[in-house]
């Protein structure tokens, strides 16, 4: 538990909530009472080293411990008072600026004061025979040296303050700005998956009136397996995330859309583990490597090809393939929208952890790879 919360409780009592006792006297912890009782305990043994000696060698030194615990005590009492006006004044009295340093010096001299007051009075009840002289002489002599060490102590508890107070500005910025660059890396990510969305749609429905006016029943297949794709893309069209399951779905509604337009020429292959397809992955760069593939690899190729869709796990890594057995990559090759995108979506939610890999391979066609971080592609 929280030290200042236990003294606040312990204050408050069993069934009363903190008021404002509470408030006032907020941030008097344990620590801080130790260590202005440590620092009470150094300033006085400091001052009794010449009658430690002494005391030594003249053996009366269990007279010299009983005389430094009566004069500890007398330090406690008086710093009580001091202690206690000067935290309640910096919780209650004005926060900043000259009124909160005016508030505060009369605070530490007043305390002081009252402080000194009381232990002298004790004092003096203690040791009957001493007389208003000496009561007089102590205070003059105790109540201008406390308040300059109390003043001392404040300032440097106003300076604590201060850096905590700065600290604590600092890490509100910090999450400020982490909050505003996530939102904006969202907000990103979502522009970009929306540029790929009708630039789909809108080929696919170009297709499907092309192929209507000389084949209606192939356009009537195609125009089933995009009432497909959108039954699967439509529900979460708009989310951040998807999984393996779901996008090799839409790679598949896509792949037969185009095997009716291409016939023949296109045969392909999904090639996904079951135990990967829960796996979180950015939506729709899949399918936009497919569709990358069937234009740019297979489209040129009079006798068109194979593509084939696959995912593995290599060390920590999720990779997604997609290869062709078309034209593969020539000059220029790798520039075009689509993959421009994905490079962008990638570095926008993953950094330097995830990239795309492009070669030519060995069947004369191209392969695309998505590599993703494994551990933030299963819990994205």
């Amino acid at each position: 538990m929280d030290p200042q919360l236990t003294v606040e409780l312990a204050l408050a009592g069993p069934g009363r909530r903190p008021g404002l006792w509470h408030t006032a006297l907020a941030g008097l912890t344990p620590q801080i009472l130790a260590i202005v009782a440590a620092l009470l305990f150094i300033r006085m043994l400091s001052s009794k080293i010449e009658e430690l000696i002494y005391a030594v060698n003249n053996r009366w030194l269990g007279v010299w411990f009983w005389k430094l615990i009566a004069n500890y005590c007398g330090l406690l009492v008086m710093a009580a008072p001091m202690v206690i006006v000067i935290i309640a004044t910096a919780n209650l009295g004005p926060q900043r600026g000259p009124k909160r340093i005016a508030a505060l010096k009369a605070a530490v001299i007043l305390s002081a004061g009252a402080g000194v007051t009381l232990r002298v009075a004790i004092q003096g009840w203690l040791d009957i025979g001493a007389g208003w002289d000496y009561v007089a002489s102590m205070l003059s002599y105790l109540w201008p040296r406390y308040a300059l060490l109390g003043g001392m102590l404040t300032i440097v508890g106003e300076l604590y303050r201060r850096e905590a107070a700065s600290i604590e500005a600092m890490q509100r910025a910090e999450i400020d700005r982490a909050t505003f660059e996530r939102e904006m890396a969202e907000a990103r990510l979502q522009v970009l998956q929306a540029q790929i969305e009708p630039h789909f749609l809108f080929n696919t429905l170009a297709n499907v009136r092309r192929l209507y006016d000389k084949d209606s029943a192939a356009g009537g297949r195609m125009l089933e397996n995009l009432m497909r794709y959108l039954e699967v893309a439509l529900p979460r069209i708009r989310d951040s995330e998807s999984t393996l399951g779901r996008d090799s779905e839409l790679v598949d509604a896509f792949l037969r859309i185009q095997r009716i337009r291409m016939g023949s020429r296109l045969t392909f292959s999904i090639d996904i583990p079951a135990a990967l397809l829960a796996h979180s992955v950015p939506p729709m760069m899949l399918l936009t490597l497919a569709e990358n593939a069937i234009k740019h690899g297979l489209n040129p190729s009079p006798d068109g090809g194979l593509i084939r869709v696959t995912a593995r796990v290599e060390a920590d890594r999720l990779l997604l393939s997609v290869a062709d057995t078309g034209v593969g990559f020539g000059p220029g090759s790798g520039a075009g929208t689509g993959l421009a995108n994905i490079r962008a979506r990638l570095a926008a939610q993953f950094g330097d952890r995830a990239s795309l890999a492009l070669e030519n391979n060995d069947f004369g066609g191209a392969t695309a790879t998505i590599a993703l971080p494994l551990a933030e592609a299963a819990t994205a």
